[in-house]
């Protein structure tokens, strides 16, 4: 079996950066565990390296073209040049002269509707995705892609076919980290596309994956699979590491008594995510404290920091930047409790997130909003309370009833709790259905 897995090639394929992507991360990780050769393609963004070892498999990043979309942005001439001039209204003007705004985004909704066939010319991210990634695949020559996100889709399935053309087989897996048609982006038409995509996509894969029953269920109604999608939770490892004397805990980083109430947030700030409650409750719950582990610089979260000047509670909202993703759990351990304070929006009502294992894993009650899987899950278990999504008073109430008796709710997080919400028991999901395709693979090469 050892033998027969180093020989399988998995390309784990993703269009972020992968810094700080738990999942995609974690998956590479165990598949290599596994005996598998793992190679993990994702973009050159930002201030990362080109190519890295990791826990046993190699992450390559390819630079991401920006050729299609940055023509359909481009204002037409002369108003391309006043791109440059600093003052924002007349940037932003500049932008309802491109053929983006002028034509493309009414237009391709009506080309959308027409025919599949006019995907990739309206949605051009699609097409600089296949400039940027489709060589590297290639060269890459893998026997299974583990499609990340919807948005890798066309990327697998195209190289699936070149492939195919030069007699190599290529297994395709998706793995669909939320229900896209659930999802909102600002450009009008990101939706309809990636709608599309996965329309036109999801029974040509020789494997789906997600990350909730619900979304499973939800993937199998709306495509008719054959198969219900294999559901691998986001859980964290079950073994955490030990308090790094550097990174340390948020309490210790913030400098605040184990007396003092500390209820935390970690991860993405946006409007959708509900943290507006959180700032607001510190009017409700005197003595309280909230600590955000977020990106500290984002719009959203500064404009967190004005809310909280402006109700005299400043000095009880911490901010921290993002921790390594396996040290989630060890950093908030020391705090009273995890919130999870998000909106009504289709992808949270049916998903336990990532952060809800993660809250899990560190022992700490957790206290979420009224979104229907997280909070019956809390219901049933008795790890944390419930208020109503964006009622801060709501959620001031909880903070103080949760602190009065920590004890209680901490205690109904059980050793079984733990290990079904591990990585460890999922990967072990991963790991088979990654075996399904390279026994395909196996048996392709001997019939040859």
């Amino acid at each position: 079996m050892s033998t027969e897995r180093a020989s399988i090639h998995i390309l784990s394929l993703v269009t972020n950066n992968a810094v700080g992507d738990s999942r995609v991360l974690k998956s590479a990780e165990s598949l290599a565990a596994a005996g598998f050769k793992v190679t993990l393609l994702a973009g050159l963004i930002g201030n990362v390296p080109a190519s890295e070892s990791a826990s046993g498999f190699t992450i390559v990043r390819t630079p991401i073209s920006k050729t299609y979309a940055q023509r359909r942005q481009t204002p037409f001439f002369p108003f391309n040049y006043t791109r440059k001039i600093k003052h924002k209204y007349i940037r932003y003007g500049s932008r309802m002269i491109a053929p983006d705004f002028l034509f493309w985004r009414w237009a391709s909704p009506w080309l959308l509707k027409i025919s599949p066939r006019f995907l990739y010319a309206a949605w051009p991210l699609l097409r600089d995705g296949e400039d940027s990634y489709g060589p590297t695949i290639d060269e890459l020559a893998p026997d299974i892609i583990h499609a990340n996100d919807c948005d890798t889709l066309g990327l697998a399935l195209r190289a699936k076919k070149r492939a195919a053309a030069q007699g190599r087989t290529i297994e395709v897996l998706y793995d669909a980290h939320e229900y896209v048609q659930g999802v909102h982006r600002k450009h009008p038409v990101w939706q309809k596309a990636m709608t599309m995509l996965e329309t036109n996509s999801i029974l040509k894969v020789n494997s789906v994956m997600t990350v909730s029953e619900k979304i499973a269920e939800m993937l199998e109604d709306d495509y008719r699979l054959p198969v219900r999608p294999t559901v691998v939770l986001n859980a964290p490892r079950l073994r955490q590491p030990e308090i790094d004397p550097k990174m340390k805990t948020i309490r210790s980083k913030i400098g605040l008594p184990a007396e003092i109430p500390l209820h935390v947030y970690v991860g993405a700030a946006a409007p959708q995510r509900g943290l507006d409650a959180m700032v607001e409750a510190l009017s409700f719950a005197p003595g309280h404290h909230v600590g955000l582990v977020v990106n500290p610089s984002a719009p959203y979260v500064l404009s967190l920091v004005e809310r909280a000047k402006a109700l005299g509670v400043e000095d009880r909202l911490h901010l921290h930047p993002y921790v390594p993703e396996w040290y989630v759990s060890t950093f908030v351990s020391d705090a009273t409790s995890g919130v999870i304070p998000i909106l009504h929006h289709l992808n949270h009502e049916i998903s336990l997130v990532t952060k809800y294992f993660e809250y899990l894993h560190a022992r700490l009650p957790i206290i979420v909003s009224d979104v229907r899987a997280m909070a019956a899950e809390v219901r049933l278990h008795g790890n944390g309370l419930v208020f109503t999504a964006g009622n801060a008073n709501e959620l001031a109430i909880r903070l103080k009833e949760v602190t009065a008796d920590r004890a209680r709710f901490a205690a109904a997080i059980t050793p079984e709790m733990l290990d079904e919400y591990s990585w460890e028991h999922q990967g072990v999901k991963l790991t088979n259905a990654h075996q399904v395709l390279a026994d395909a693979v196996i048996s392709s090469r001997l019939r040859k």
